[in-house]
């Protein structure tokens, strides 16, 4: 179980001071009143899978986002869908100094050696799509450093708060 947590962790927590980015891809005619998440997934290193705990986590923090949005959710029929996927990659970090990286060592063509580290970063990736044209009408990229396991909740809850502020108002019936 602990293992399990751990590739979560990596590839799903988004820290508060993430990376927010979001893209508007069309103006629908008219406003959107109910929405459905849709089952989300999570790279791993057996592939894309579901995981309950993730999704009932993305869940509970989109349905904050929409209700704050005034747009509620419906099983049957509804007008938006929010679909999401979380992953990792590792980004490497140079030093100035020989001395400090303790990593790795790369010679770049001369006497001087650049020292450098990888680091762990984790990307929640959302997109909303108007079930009525089958169009994707906004997506929100969150990235950041990896995180503390325990925090996990925390993190995503933060992340979506932060992607939903960016949430274009006009697209909700108020």
């Amino acid at each position: 179980m602990k293992p399990r947590l751990v590739v979560i962790a990596l590839l799903c927590v988004v820290a508060t001071h993430g990376d927010v980015k979001t893209k508007t891809y069309t103006d629908p005619e008219g406003c959107f009143r109910t929405y459905h998440v849709a089952t989300g997934r999570v790279l791993t290193s057996r592939g894309l899978v579901e995981d309950p705990t993730v999704n009932a986590i993305v869940k509970e923090a989109v349905a904050a986002q929409m209700n704050t949005l005034q747009i509620t959710q419906a099983e049957k029929d509804p007008d938006l869908e929010v679909r999401f996927m979380g992953g990792n990659g590792a980004g490497l970090q140079t030093d100035a100094s020989p001395a400090v990286g303790d990593v790795a060592m790369w010679d770049i063509g001369g006497p001087q050696a650049v020292g450098g580290k990888t680091y762990k970063k984790s990307t929640l990736v959302i997109g909303v799509v108007d079930k009525r044209s089958n169009q994707t009408v906004w997506t929100a990229t969150c990235t950041d450093k990896f995180g503390d396991p325990s925090k996990m909740r925390e993190r995503i809850d933060k992340a979506v708060e932060n992607a939903f502020s960016k949430f274009p108002k006009k697209f909700a019936c108020r």
